[in-house]
């Protein structure tokens, strides 16, 4: 009964987790484009460019176009890092939804993974706001702290299923 129920709920969550993967994937690639939008019009129409930057400052715009593009290119590496650990998460809980062990090398290296990106997307958080948000960065840190453990307990639970298994 439990193993039925876990099953179902792992299914459920990925689903959750599916949706997820295409919604940060779509503006991923959309704040990608934005950004080729953005360089490429200061580059090859440097005199309209000039006309909406003026305009925007006008309106109390007080970033230079080197911090806009910086800050967008960190807004892109935070949105990337959340496809990602999404990504993996769902790959974790498809495997668990179609009954699989989740004790698997696989797993605890996806979880690894997961983790370094919540650490990245720390620092792209910390770096996108042009001020040191320590609270936010420790959290972030120490949940990716907690998952690197959690993958070295499903290491360890891989180890003893393979003693198991080889005894058997």
């Amino acid at each position: 009964m439990k193993e039925k129920k876990l099953k179902k709920s792992a299914y459920f969550i990925s689903i959750l987790l599916n949706v997820g993967c295409i919604i940060f994937g779509i503006m991923s690639v959309l704040l990608f484009a934005g950004i080729m939008v953005f360089v490429c019009t200061q580059l090859f129409s440097p005199e309209i460019f000039q006309e909406t930057w003026e305009t925007a400052i006008k309106a109390g715009q007080t970033l230079s176009f080197g911090q806009c593009v910086f800050f967008f290119i960190c807004c892109l590496g935070e949105f990337i890092c959340i496809f990602l650990a999404f990504y993996y998460a769902k790959r974790i809980f498809g495997c668990i939804g179609k009954g699989n062990s989740p004790f698997t090398d696989t797993t605890a290296a996806q979880i690894r993974k997961i983790a370094l990106f919540v650490l990245l997307f720390a620092i792209f958080s910390v770096l996108s706001v042009f001020k040191i948000t320590f609270s936010s960065f420790f959290i972030c840190a120490v949940f990716a702290l907690i998952l690197y453990c959690i993958s070295l307990i499903f290491d360890y639970g891989c180890e003893l299923q393979q003693e198991i298994d080889e005894t058997l």
